[in-house]
């Protein structure tokens, strides 16, 4: 079971890596390019389409993930799921054009971008939708060949046209123009080469009410997800405005790259861990508990790479003098994919009993705690109070998640342990380095907790990659 998760992440991560390298070059790219002022405004702008993907979606991304492990026939549930997901795109562009007055209303910087580009954010959350409708399609069919062929394209398609439109002044709309070139053509490659499978499986009212007793829940947390995520670059530009945003805008692109390898991974280890809590429910804690601890270590070790970059003067190299200057908003926001690494660990505990509505409450009372304290800490700390904010956060959910599903799935108390320990070392960490200023101390504090991992974990490289009998 874990050669196959092995070899699958292995693949999966490359892929990710190809993206997120392109991410990060165009992004490096472009902040030479654009002007801070105008990268927040595109950070304002690509809310709007990730909250409408999201809405889009409606949860179907989770839901096929679990019900293609169910007694049902894969391709009945994909038709059936893919007739749910026509009527939430109509759905989702139809709430856009009603309420999009109301959202540049409420959200000052997207004015002017929502009211010039209605359509084309409008088509690019269309095609987003049945791009990402076609990842988690292979992804949870761990047709990796195929996830892949759509990945990579869009990777490639985005980074080149988006450098082209740059080059020729398009500014912030060139960017979603490329983007719409991007998703659309493998949105399209997955519906040719998945037509004959929608078309074969058969149409069930009882499935569908079972897909979507399941995805409703999922799409409420994913929309509430997306609110998390940019809930900071919102206040940011109702109490700063869009120079300020744009300088933690693309730190925190920057680290939501790191973000994604953990969603990469996630796509290989959740089809995996379902199988084995099928077969065996202790071997697969124990290996959710190794990988809790390998993903800390792994993690900080990179951590701990960046910090070297800067002190060496590298990264100066790569960003801005004014982005260099706020370097320490950097620092904070990367410690946000420790906690994401612990929550991908245990993510196939929260969804493998099926409890969607424990896990959408869960979620609604996160994002109504998120947005307050978020809200609390940019008015009176401002762009430091953001990136404090969205760590916390990160850690916050890996916690309640963990604790709301201890006894449901029996969660090892080594993870929960752990956790703990891990987010005091890492507060201690951090306020030590606000206080000194001092990147040499950080640089300990951080090689300190990866070691500390690997001590505590007691982890070896076989347990990653051994065979059950």
């Amino acid at each position: 079971m874990f050669k196959t998760l092995i070899k699958n992440a292995g693949i999966y991560f490359l892929i990710n890596l190809l993206s997120q390298a392109a991410v990060f070059i165009f992004w490096i790219i472009a902040a030479k390019v654009l002007l801070p002022s105008e990268i927040g405004s595109y950070a304002l702008s690509l809310f709007v389409v990730d909250f409408f993907i999201a809405l889009s979606i409606f949860g179907l991304d989770m839901a096929i993930t679990r019900f293609y492990y169910s007694e049902e026939n894969r391709n009945s549930i994909l038709k059936n799921s893919f007739i749910i997901f026509i009527f939430s795109n109509i759905l989702s562009l139809i709430v856009l054009f009603v309420f999009s007055g109301l959202i540049s209303y409420f959200i000052h910087g997207l004015s002017l971008v929502l009211t010039n580009n209605l359509l084309l954010l409008s088509a690019v959350i269309l095609s987003g939708s049945f791009y990402n409708f076609g990842l988690a399609h292979y992804s949870a069919l761990k047709q990796v060949k195929s996830f892949g062929q759509i990945n990579i394209s869009q990777t490639v398609l985005f980074f080149f046209f988006a450098l082209f439109f740059l080059k020729f002044s398009f500014g912030v709309s060139g960017i979603f123009y490329a983007l719409l070139i991007s998703y659309l053509f493998p949105a399209l490659l997955f519906l040719i080469n998945e037509r004959r499978n929608m078309l074969s499986g058969l149409y069930s009212f009882t499935i569908e009410k079972s897909i979507m007793h399941y995805s409703i829940p999922m799409m409420v947390y994913s929309v509430f997800g997306v609110l998390t995520v940019y809930i900071g670059r919102i206040f940011l530009d109702k109490f700063t405005g869009l120079y300020t945003l744009g300088i933690y805008s693309f730190f925190l692109m920057i680290v939501m790259q790191l973000n994604g390898v953990w969603s990469t991974f996630n796509r290989a280890w959740t089809p995996e861990i379902f199988l084995k809590l099928k077969e065996d429910k202790k071997d697969a804690l124990n290996r959710i508990k190794t990988m809790v601890f390998f993903s800390s270590f792994l993690y900080l070790s990179i951590f701990a790479f960046m910090i070297i970059l800067a002190k060496f003067s590298i990264l100066s190299f790569i960003f801005r003098a004014e982005y260099m200057l706020n370097i320490r908003i950097f620092y904070i926001l990367l410690l946000g994919p420790l906690f994401t690494g612990i929550y991908t660990a245990c993510y196939p505990l929260y969804y493998y009993e099926k409890k969607t509505k424990l896990v959408s409450v869960i979620s609604i009372i996160l994002n109504l705690f998120n947005i307050f304290l978020t809200f609390f800490m940019i008015k009176n700390f401002g762009e430091i109070g953001a990136a404090f904010s969205f760590c916390i956060m990160s850690a916050t959910t890996a916690f309640v998640f963990i604790f709301s599903f201890k006894k449901i799935m029996s969660i090892p108390e080594e993870i929960i342990s752990w956790s703990v320990l891990l987010f005091l070392l890492m507060s201690v960490t951090i306020f030590s380095f606000l206080k000194t200023s001092s990147d040499v101390l950080l640089l300990i504090f951080i090689i300190f907790g990866a070691l500390l991992a690997l001590t505590i974990g007691d982890f070896k490289i076989s347990d990653l990659i051994k065979i059950n009998a």
